[in-house]
């Protein structure tokens, strides 16, 4: 696995030069849309054949948030996050605006479906939008929560092609996910003992983004490639490390640890 010193934006450009070397035009899932920002990166980087988002935009993901009530000490309030929504989370009319912002930002691109529903029931619609073919790019960013992400990656796998891939944000351990119950890392590291993936690169980032591929495929082989091959600072470890990593923040920046 390379720890590549590059942000999201620039591992979407690796991963671009991964299927122009198959000579893919990818067809692409996001899960987990909010806004759309993501999703706009991924049209503007990796110029997809097609791209569905996948999103409830519903007051059930607060639900999920946490299993206990009350909530322990070191998990945050959903609410203490309504910020970044644009309103209360408890709210259905805040994930209503941001059903409609999203929808209205890609009402003039045919290539963007847009699926109303959560993860696990839009799988026979975002199966049947491919025409029941192969995903290239998955990115997995819904319910940031242990069991959803383990029950989205377990799904989903069935619609990524044999040189296809997952992608996945916040895959570390910080001190600011701990307050938002992030359960990515550790959902990773049970699903790669229950698949044939393996975790290709992740990024020297807070909020870490990392790539899953297939084990022996053409396009781990083109990602390594891709990155030897380019200018970005990167070093290579076991990846058995992948559930050690943990973020230690410096008064520059922040990095990974795996010890």
């Amino acid at each position: 696995m390379k720890v590549c010193d590059i942000d999201r934006n620039l591992m979407y450009s690796v991963l671009q030069h991964g299927f122009r070397a198959l000579q893919v035009q990818p067809h692409v899932v996001e899960l987990g849309v909010c806004k759309g920002d993501n999703a706009q990166q991924l049209l503007q980087r990796l110029d997809p054949a097609q791209l569905v988002l996948v999103d409830s935009w519903s007051t059930a993901s607060n639900r999920d948030y946490c299993p206990f009530d009350p909530l322990p000490s070191w998990i945050d309030p959903p609410e203490a996050y309504d910020f970044y929504f644009g309103g209360p989370t408890w709210e259905q009319a805040t994930w209503d605006r941001l059903h409609d912002g999203c929808q209205q930002r890609f009402t003039a691109e045919p290539r963007v479906s847009v699926v109303r529903s959560p993860t696990a029931d839009a799988l026979p619609a975002v199966r049947q939008l491919n025409q029941g073919a192969p995903y290239d790019l998955i990115y997995v960013d819904a319910s940031h929560q242990y069991e959803y992400v383990l029950r989205d990656l377990m799904l989903y796998q069935e619609l990524v092609g044999a040189n296809g891939a997952f992608m996945l944000n916040d895959c570390c351990f910080s001190d600011a996910g701990l307050r938002q119950n992030l359960g990515v890392l550790e959902a990773v590291g049970n699903f790669l003992k229950r698949s044939d993936f393996t975790p290709v690169a992740i990024t020297n980032t807070d909020w870490s983004d990392v790539i899953l591929a297939r084990k022996g495929s053409l396009l781990e082989q083109a990602l390594h490639w891709s990155l030897v091959n380019s200018d970005v600072a990167f070093v290579d470890i076991p990846a058995q490390l992948l559930p050690a990593a943990r973020l230690v923040r410096g008064d520059q920046r922040a990095h990974l640890s795996f010890v």
